[in-house]
């Protein structure tokens, strides 16, 4: 085999690879999703710094691999990387792992939970009782204020 064809192929190869890796971080973002839940503006910030991850790395095989040049079937083989690894890892992986990280956290968690609800209630007893005697205290004021 030729050493150009054959450079073609590592090229090629890398690229799938690359694909891959591409979707894996978006699985890693979808995984955070799934275990820290959290809004709109969020979600597009995530999703913006994901974009622009996934250009440099392309950016980055694309020059250091083949010196620059955009190549069709580059482009190509990043997405049959992509797809690929959509196809028959990706679900399984999302799902699992973040059922095994919310089981994991529910764990570590729960002693928390059962502190803050009882910081809250204390929290909320104060707040009753300093909120009478704020009452009566500006009732004071005022009456004074106003005789």
């Amino acid at each position: 085999m030729s050493p150009g064809i054959l450079k073609e192929l590592q090229f090629f190869g890398l690229a799938v690879l690359r694909g891959v890796l591409i979707l894996i971080l978006y699985d890693l973002i979808r995984i955070f999703r799934r275990v820290v839940p959290h809004g709109g503006l969020a979600v597009a910030l995530e999703d913006v710094l994901y974009w622009a991850g996934t250009a440099l790395l392309v950016f980055q095989l694309l020059y250091r691999e083949n010196d620059g040049a955009v190549r069709g079937y580059a482009l190509l083989a990043v997405a049959a990387g992509m797809l690929f690894y959509h196809q028959t890892v990706s679900g399984f992986a999302v799902t699992h792992t973040s059922k095994v990280l919310n089981v994991c956290l529910g764990f570590l968690l729960k002693p928390f939970r059962f502190v803050w609800k009882k910081v809250v209630q204390v929290v909320k007893v104060a707040v009753r009782f300093y909120k009478k005697k704020l009452k009566k205290k500006l009732k004071e004021f005022i009456i004074i204020l106003f005789s």
